[in-house]
């Protein structure tokens, strides 16, 4: 299927439906109910539904008034109607709002009402992930809950996928979202006022919107999934290994994907098969374009790799010291640690071993051998090139000093 994307500010409304009305608008004094048919909704992952209704009636020049049908789930201070060549004169907010319009050109008018609505919809990404040697496809589909009240039929579908945010900013966002939703819905019919200012905050411009192809039925109640994307993504095998917790293994498996694709990989549960075959149900991270997915397959026996004690010695030294222009003895112990990790490759073909251990926070590193990629106060991190049915070991040693006052003094 064919993927739009696009930032939440880019909401373009479809071509217009005919709307229905109870009765004429010939003149002020008469009231005219309308329901508007859905042209468009904005599902986000955590329930909120943004509507879009769209229609064509035809008007005379003057004064009119008009109540707007909506759901009894609608926000209705979200509530927002825009009619071309007219201008707002005053609403009435009741169980459903009351709009009074002047029209400045009789003929047909394009009518856009949107509203938000709360835990009326939410979706989420489903992968079917397929490895080989040096790349992963994804098949990401999109499974798609419809809580609003109403079946919606022929409607375009759009899914927002972001970094994962909470309640209280989404609501706090509602009314920003919706101003921005309706100055696109229908841009004649609000040309005529300014559009509205854009965000500073850079928190819509982290939110994207899939598109999808063609128009949808969603049954109210139902989940339903439809094709999202598909990609075939680079990856590189990498094995970690947590000498200090793990001292017998085993080493753990990752991939680690890159998203060359413009939009991002929403986070969801996914499939994971190696050569067609069943592997695990492991959780995709949300992935920004241009940056890397790391996927945990779990322990592995890859690697066989071990961690052992290989020498530890202590000795000790009374001392006299001033200290405040008072003489103090303690005793300073030196205690001295050297390990031996073992590493052995059971594969046939190259790898990557990413290993740690941790330190002491007082120790002081003697020898290292091979040069570890990272250290710091506590730990030290190797990255060792591995290649077919290779050998090796790492050999590092470190002190620690302590002093301990003998004269019960400070």
């Amino acid at each position: 299927m064919k993927l739009f994307v696009a930032f939440l500010v880019l909401l373009l409304c479809a071509p217009a439906l005919a709307l229905s009305a109870s009765d004429d608008v010939s003149g002020v004094e008469a009231t005219t109910a309308i329901t508007l048919p859905v042209d468009s909704v904005t599902v986000y992952p955590d329930g909120l539904m943004a509507v879009k209704r769209m229609g064509i009636l035809d008007t005379t020049v003057g004064e009119h008034k008009f109540v707007v049908n909506i759901p009894e789930a609608a926000d209705k201070s979200s509530v927002l109607l825009s009619v071309s060549n007219a201008s707002v004169e005053r609403v009435v907010y009741d169980s459903n709002p009351v709009y009074a319009l002047n029209i400045s050109s009789s003929g047909p008018q394009d009518f856009a009402l949107s509203y938000l609505m709360y835990s009326a919809g939410s979706w989420e990404p489903r992968y079917d992930l397929h490895l080989t040697n040096d790349s992963v496809l994804l098949n990401a589909n999109a499974v798609v809950r419809n809580r609003g009240g109403e079946d919606l039929k022929d409607v375009r579908l759009k899914l927002v996928a972001g970094l994962p945010i909470t309640v209280e900013p989404l609501y706090a966002r509602a009314a920003q979202i919706q101003l921005r939703y309706a100055a696109e819905a229908a841009p004649e019919a609000s040309s005529a006022a300014p559009a509205p200012s854009p965000s500073t905050s850079g928190e819509l411009e982290t939110l994207y919107i899939f598109e999808l192809d063609g128009r949808k039925d969603l049954a109210q109640d139902k989940e339903i999934g439809f094709p999202l994307f598909q990609q075939s993504a680079p990856l590189v095998r990498v094995y970690t290994w947590d000498a200090y917790n793990q001292e017998e293994g085993p080493v753990v498996e990752e991939i680690r994907a890159n998203n060359t694709m413009k939009n991002p990989w929403p986070s969801g549960t996914a499939l994971l098969y190696r050569d067609d075959d069943y592997v695990s149900t492991i959780n995709m991270p949300y992935t920004a374009s241009g940056t890397n997915a790391t996927l945990v397959l779990g322990p592995s026996a890859d690697l066989k790799v071990t961690r052992k004690l290989s020498d530890y010695n202590v000795t000790e030294k009374i001392r006299a010291i001033t200290s405040a222009g008072r003489n103090h003895t303690v005793k300073e112990t030196t205690e001295t640690w050297t390990y031996h990790l073992k590493v052995e490759s059971n594969m046939d073909r190259s790898a990557t071993l990413e290993a740690i251990d941790t330190l002491p926070q007082e120790a002081e590193i003697i020898d290292v051998t091979p040069k570890p990629a990272e250290t710091t106060a506590t730990s030290l991190k190797w990255r060792l090139m591995l290649t077919p049915r290779q050998k090796t070991a790492i050999d590092y040693s470190y002190r620690v000093v302590t002093t301990e006052s003998l004269d019960g003094s400070n």
